[in-house]
């Protein structure tokens, strides 16, 4: 009986003769396209799988199916670049003159108090010729740029009349923009943070430092609190010398060693009474005019390259930050950073210690090192959150880790003790994980990747990070994917904010890696549907991974710290756009309506985030996030109900 002849699935899906069966190995498809000639697929009447197992199936499996479309892609299309070729399938949005001069009017006025740029929407539509770092992208276009300091997007032409075209309604995000409660009446809001130093007198050097006594106290409370291991900012025994030399007492003629001594006790003074309020000592400090004269002692020591100096500039960072004044920390962390250069704390090996105490040399090579970690950690977060490149290239730097660092890192009896390796803000290896995802997909040189390329680097680096995931203690390690809020019953703060910030930073760069795919131009009508498959589906990842985000943050928010806010506002902020962009892209969808119900709570989950010191500053900032969000979740609940209209035969009307 002759052998009933049977297609290989690559012949199969595109309906062309297979000679599999004649020649007993490859067919000539499959063979000529370099690709495996598998006959894996489903044969006969298939089965509705029960809901209980699709809710089974796993992100892991997804991942796997988006390497498969993109290894076919790469076969296929070996060598092809899509930035603009009419091949390609796409349909990329045209304006005419009538529109651009509708949506540059409307913007005119849009410009941005924070950052103090105007709106983008009044650029002309063009396809993407800039770094991609900070930008908002889909289907190949530039639909708008983060802002650096807040993280609220500005949309570009293209941008608003995409978002018309989904919902039905024009964007009046200029409404957000266009007012200015974040400062006080008559001052940008950019010039806030500086405000109270350009109307200042100086002082010079007559500024009197807070009592010995104080700053003691809150060196031996900052040292014994798990806060010293996550920013390691001082060692004991060096810092006691800067107290000492602080203290000394006015020399003649002035040397930048007293003064960078002086300031950088004014600094922390101001850090620690901030993040431990209820000390004694700290009812003694004004934590805002100790940091005002730190800054005021800058332009005085600030050639002196040395640990004080990047010591007190990484203080005043965290000053900044915890304030909400985020492009004043950025500007510190960049001095940080070359200083930390000039130090050569970016090549400095730890010492090893052979069971006595550390020379001075050995102490400040090993708090030099720490502090290298600490801007190195920050400057991913840095270029990640704002667009900017980064300061620190991995390519000049010794970044091998600590000895022991993951062990002592999740290990639940560490203690302050002097010998520990620090915690640091975030897992150092998952920063070098970010530091790759900068340079490989947001870089200018990723621009120049053609969409099968910057398909296959995304794969990679989504590895990458799954790898780090399940090398993380069971305990901590994060979920790939949270439909329900998750409680932490047996942690204490300390360890409850070591699982909060894996968890979200975790989310964040999948989301950061995933939605990167927006830059490729796809065909949604079909005609490249491997291509297209990998796009979708690397974009579904990323908003799944949103969703976890706000899920998560829903129950954790209350756990937070005070000082924490302007840290971690970011990841809420970030999710936001996504599952947004999402809903408009596939309003029919059936997480469409769950989604809107999670974006209309998102200014509860951000408003139950507490706030270190509740001013004008952070009751703006929350009403400019209320006015956001609302008009977030209007423009998708407008798309959504534009299309079961069209579905109903009741096309809306703009």
């Amino acid at each position: 009986m002759e052998k009933k002849k049977r297609a290989c699935d690559a012949c199969y899906k595109r309906k062309i003769q297979c000679d599999a069966s004649e020649t007993g190995a490859r067919c000539d498809w499959c063979l000529h396209h370099n690709l495996p000639c598998t006959f894996d697929r489903v044969r006969g009447r298939k089965k509705r799988p029960s809901a209980e197992a699709a809710a089974r199936q796993s992100l892991a499996k997804r991942l796997e199916r988006v390497e498969e479309a993109l290894a076919r892609t790469k076969a296929l299309k070996e060598g092809s670049r899509t930035p603009t070729d009419s091949s390609s399938g796409s349909t990329p949005l045209v304006l005419d003159d009538q529109t651009t001069g509708q949506v540059g009017n409307r913007a005119a006025n849009h410009g941005c108090p924070v950052c103090r740029s105007k709106s983008s929407a009044q650029l002309p539509s063009r396809r993407v010729t800039n770094a991609p770092l900070g930008q908002i992208y889909f289907a190949g276009q530039n639909f708008g740029a983060i802002c650096s300091r807040n993280g609220v997007p500005h949309f570009t032409a293209t941008g608003e009349q995409w978002i018309n075209s989904r919902t039905g309604q024009w964007p009046r995000f200029g409404d957000i923009y266009g007012t200015d409660a974040a400062a006080p009446p008559g001052l940008p809001a950019t010039a806030s943070t500086l405000s109270s130093l350009s109307h200042r007198p100086h002082q010079g050097h007559e500024a009197e430092l807070p009592s010995r006594w104080v700053v003691q106290s809150l060196l031996d409370e900052f040292l014994a609190s798990d806060f010293s291991l996550v920013f390691p900012l001082v060692d004991r025994v060096l810092f006691e010398e800067t107290v000492k030399l602080a203290y000394s007492g006015q020399q003649q003629p002035l040397v930048c060693e007293y003064v960078g001594a002086k300031a950088c006790v004014f600094a922390f003074v101001s850090m620690a009474s901030s993040n431990f309020p209820d000390m004694k000592s700290a009812t003694h400090v004004d934590p805002e005019a100790c940091a005002k004269e730190a800054q005021i002692l800058l332009a005085d020591f600030l050639e002196d390259a040395s640990i004080t100096t990047l010591q007190t500039m990484f203080m005043l960072l965290l000053h900044e930050t915890l304030h909400g004044h985020l492009q004043a920390a950025i500007m510190y962390h960049a001095v940080a950073c070359r200083t930390v250069f000039s130090l050569g704390g970016h090549t400095t090996g730890l010492p090893v210690s052979f069971g006595g105490a550390l020379t001075i040399l050995e102490r400040e090579d090993r708090h030099l090192r720490h502090l290298f970690w600490l801007c190195y950690s920050f400057d991913k977060d840095i270029a990640l959150r704002t667009g900017q490149p980064p300061i620190i290239h991995d390519n000049f730097c010794d970044l091998s880790l600590p000895d022991d660092y993951v062990k002592d890192r999740y290990d639940r009896h560490r203690h302050g003790d002097d010998s520990k390796t620090p915690l640091f803000p975030n897992d150092l290896r998952l920063s070098l994980v970010k530091s790759k995802a900068v340079d490989a997909i947001y870089s200018a040189v990723a621009l120049h990747k053609s969409d099968a390329e910057l398909l296959r680097t995304i794969r990679e680096l989504d590895d990458e990070l799954e790898r780090w995931r399940v090398s993380i203690p069971a305990d901590f390690s994060p979920a790939l994917s949270m439909r329900r809020a998750v409680q932490l019953e047996d942690l204490d703060r300390s360890r409850s904010m070591l699982h909060i910030e894996l968890h979200l930073d975790y989310h964040y760069l999948l989301n950061i890696i995933h939605v990167a795919s927006g830059r490729c131009v796809f065909d949604r009508q079909g005609r490249e549907k491997d291509k297209t498959y990998g796009v979708e589906s690397s974009l579904d990842l990323s908003v799944e991974a949103s969703r976890s985000t706000l899920i998560y943050l829903s129950a954790m928010a209350p756990r937070l710290v005070g000082e924490a806010f302007w840290v971690f506002i970011f990841y809420p902020v970030s999710a936001l756009m996504t599952i947004f962009f999402n809903i408009l892209r596939n309003p029919q969808g059936e997480d469409a309506i769950h989604d809107v119900e999670l974006l209309s709570t998102a200014s509860h989950v951000i408003r139950s985030m507490p706030l270190h010191k509740e001013t004008a500053y952070e009751m703006a900032y929350l009403r400019r996030m209320d006015q956001f969000v609302a008009e977030l979740s209007r423009l998708a609940q407008c798309a959504i109900t534009r299309t079961q209209g069209e579905r109903n035969g009741c096309p809306m009307s703009q």
